[in-house]
């Protein structure tokens, strides 16, 4: 080992990484969350204002979304058995400050 550079266990920088990653995904997902509430207003205010773009969209929509949420729920307890309590910290506070 070289002594010039200082011993950092293996164990916090992995605690870190996955900090910071989840403090990354945790801003992604509110940036998105935050666009799609902006596009669904967008979509009101069209429909409200007369311009019906989206009803074709709107029912292939609605449609496909039961079965969306049925495949994420079946999907979603393993991810969280895998994922460390330091993503989840990171997680949010990614999505509580980005």
């Amino acid at each position: 080992m070289n002594p010039l550079i200082p011993y950092v266990p293996s164990s916090i920088i992995s605690f870190i990484l996955f900090l910071v990653v989840g403090i990354l995904v945790g801003a992604a997902i509110k940036k998105a969350v935050v666009s799609a509430v902006l596009m669904i207003l967008a979509g009101i205010i069209a429909a409200v204002a007369g311009l019906n773009i989206l009803s074709f969209y709107t029912s292939a929509i609605i449609q496909h979304v039961p079965g969306i949420l049925a495949s994420a729920s079946t999907h979603f307890g393993s991810i969280i058995d895998t994922f460390p309590i330091a993503f989840l910290i990171g997680l949010a506070l990614g999505f509580w400050k980005g």
